[in-house]
């Protein structure tokens, strides 16, 4: 369903699947179409954001595949 009052900047999930599988998944607006998107005052608070959350949830979003790796 698309919410046209929220836009998702960076998100994180922990999925289980119909198979019973369960994978990770990181999403985030790219950094390169913040100019396009975002009002302008915002746009370095946004762009600190997607590389601080990059940064932080990509780590654990990797560790978590490596791990789930000997489960599956």
């Amino acid at each position: 369903m698309i919410n046209k009052n929220e836009a998702n900047l960076i998100s994180f999930k922990v999925l289980l699947t119909r198979d019973n599988k369960i994978v990770t998944e990181l999403s985030m607006l790219p950094e390169e179409m913040v100019d396009d998107v975002i009002p302008q005052d915002d746009r370095p608070l946004i762009k600190t954001i997607l590389r601080h959350g990059k940064d932080k949830l990509g780590t654990l979003h990797s560790y978590l595949q490596k791990q789930l790796k000997g489960f599956q």
